[in-house]
């Protein structure tokens, strides 16, 4: 079942600040994670998954797995849907027993699955985004691009955010753009706004999941719909007890409490981002941390007690990652290294956290061909 089966591409990098670099992958071919929010080790044997692509403007590619040190790298299926910063969004179940990935046919977007001990596959309609800590469940939102702009302000009560059993492929939809917006303060105002959703994400229990209702970038300022809206909203895995939390600035992230969302937002009227925590029953807002702006793709340890932020100049094509002990309020740089095209057409970093907190693994184009790195993280 194993095509293009390799040893391993993995080699050491050296790192001025002495935490041990590993490149994972040395190909010609441009290899990516998801996201993150998306550990792409197995939760039981701690195997990653990624995508591979050709460049430039590759959207098929295949879906890989390798073991966590790099070994055993092999092409376990292929995908034709990728974007050159999250490849096919390649995940695994909760159980281990299978890695999800973004695909699609002649009919539209696919989920596609495979096996990798058996190779068996198989795919459900649908949309990719987060699969549930806690079984085979799938968030997902509907797209506008789907539809003609003219006739999404009309569609409120058909969009919205839903759970897609992925054993069975059934979806059940937890809350509409309608239900949104009879929770907003501002609703009478924007009643006939581009509104849509983005970044739904269950929380580390899939309790709960979270989702961003707005009108940015798409829609705001082509339409004078200003000032724009952007608020996070949470509600039940069953569809109950839907929130607006509120507004933010970007990247909203679950705490690992599930009880907070850390976001880069103003607080208190600063000029520049911060780390800002809101509880999702409550509003309240606190700062993670005062050591460090809110900035890049912030995300915390599984533990809680450390943060990962990705700092860039794209002026000078520098980049580190700070980690910010939470307890201290102290930050210390892990790595510094040099970016090409940090853009969404490009590589960002994504760096994410293993689920034991062991290492961070990122996406690095240094060597110009996007290559997938992990950092240990042990003290």
């Amino acid at each position: 079942m194993a095509i293009d089966a390799v040893v391993s591409e993995a080699v050491e990098k050296s790192n001025p600040t002495g935490k041990r670099v590993l490149q994972l992958t040395a190909n010609a071919r441009r290899s990516v994670h998801g996201y993150y929010d998306l550990p792409p080790w197995s939760p039981t044997d701690r195997r990653i998954a990624f995508s591979r692509m050709d460049e430039p403007g590759s959207k098929a590619g295949d879906i890989c797995v390798m073991d966590a040190d790099g070994g055993n790298l092999r092409k376990v299926a292929t995908s034709r849907t990728m974007s050159p910063n999250g490849g096919a969004l390649a995940q695994w179940a909760s159980d281990g027993s299978r890695v999800y990935y973004k695909d699609r046919d002649d009919n539209g977007r696919m989920i596609g699955w495979v096996d990798p001990d058996t190779g068996e596959k198989g795919s459900h309609p649908g949309d990719l985004r987060m699969i549930s800590p806690a079984g085979h469940l799938h968030a997902y939102h509907t797209m506008h691009s789907d539809y003609a702009e003219e006739v999404v302000p009309h569609m409120k009560d058909v969009h919205g955010v839903f759970a897609q059993d992925l054993e069975t492929g059934e979806s059940t939809q937890l809350a509409t753009l309608s239900d949104c917006l009879e929770l907003h303060p501002r609703r009478d105002e924007i009643a006939d706004w581009h509104m849509f959703v983005k970044h739904t994400k269950w929380s580390p229990n899939g309790l709960r999941m979270m989702f961003v209702f707005t009108n940015e970038i798409h829609f705001d300022k082509k339409y004078g719909e200003l000032p724009r809206v952007k608020d996070v909203y949470v509600v039940n895995a069953d569809g109950s007890d839907l929130k607006r939390v509120g507004q933010f600035g970007n990247h909203p992230l679950w705490h690992p409490n599930g009880q907070e969302i850390l976001t880069n937002s103003p607080f208190e009227g600063s000029k520049s981002n911060k780390l800002v925590l809101t509880d999702v029953d409550t509003g309240r807002e606190r700062l993670a941390a005062t050591c460090v702006k809110g900035a890049g793709h912030p995300s915390f340890s599984p533990d809680g007690k450390h943060i990962v932020v990705d700092v860039v100049n794209n002026q000078t094509k520098e980049a580190k990652f700070l980690l910010v002990d939470v307890e201290a309020d102290t930050a210390e740089t892990l790595l510094d290294l040099t970016v090409f095209d940090h853009s969404h057409a490009g590589t960002h970093l994504h760096p994410v956290w293993r689920q034991d907190g062991s290492q961070i693994l990122y996406a690095t184009d240094a060597s110009d061909i996007c290559q997938l790195c992990v950092i240990d993280h042990s003290f």
